[in-house]
């Protein structure tokens, strides 16, 4: 699981524009050169950001996605999608 690539693929749509613009787009193409699954390729094109925080992506960062509406995420969208995920954390702890 890459899921280093998802967090800095947030971080990137925040701080530069030409990608941004790119998922915007076209997000298959933009995400094609990244290391990531083909789960999780699929995950973000889905704007299944439920699955990415259960899979160890960062919330706070895939939040970044709903300012420009990427993969289909509005905030609305992805507050209702990732209060259906199952924090991971609950998991480790029994």
């Amino acid at each position: 699981m890459s899921v280093y690539a998802v967090n800095k693929l947030c971080r990137d749509a925040l701080h530069d524009r030409a990608f941004r613009e790119a998922l915007r787009t076209d997000p298959a193409v933009a995400i094609g050169p990244l290391d990531l699954t083909e789960d999780e390729r699929k995950a973000l094109l889905a704007g299944d950001v439920a699955w990415l925080f259960e899979h160890g992506c960062h919330p706070f960062l895939l939040a970044y996605l709903t300012r420009w509406d990427l993969f289909g995420l509005t905030a609305p969208v992805y507050s209702e999608r990732i209060r259906k995920a199952r924090d991971p954390r609950d998991e480790a702890t029994g």
